[in-house]
């Protein structure tokens, strides 16, 4: 008799379900209790594809729901999907005096001190 893993649909999908809800793979093999190897031999299909097919539907919804009015799902699309197109996102800091551009470069430097600090 083999000692071959055999695999489930029932396994099957809830390799899926926690491809797609983003854990990793180490993280898998100890909630369903296999090892790392057995997962990539017998699951790779569920590995390569479930978080793919849950970005596409997701994706359908959001363009679906773009054509359809919802204003945070069509600047949700274009800033992800436009900028091809010139749709960029862009951040822009205007300063009107000399106190508020020292004042910039005192909290840049503060910042980069603190960063200096914590690491």
């Amino acid at each position: 008799m083999s000692n071959e893993h055999q695999p489930t649909d029932e396994l099957r999908q809830r390799i899926t379900d926690l491809v797609r809800s983003g854990t990793p793979k180490y993280i898998i093999s100890e909630i369903v209790e296999l090892d790392t190897e057995t997962i990539t031999k017998h699951y790779k299909k569920e590995l390569v594809t479930a978080k793919s097919t849950a970005i596409e539907r997701i994706g359908k919804t959001v363009y679906q729901q773009a054509l359809d009015g919802d204003v945070k799902s069509q600047a949700l699309y274009l800033k992800t999907q436009g900028v091809d197109h010139g749709w960029i996102e862009k951040h822009v800091i205007e300063t009107k005096n000399a106190d508020e551009i020292k004042e910039l470069k005192d909290t840049i430097t503060d910042l980069e001190q603190k960063y200096q600090r914590d690491f």
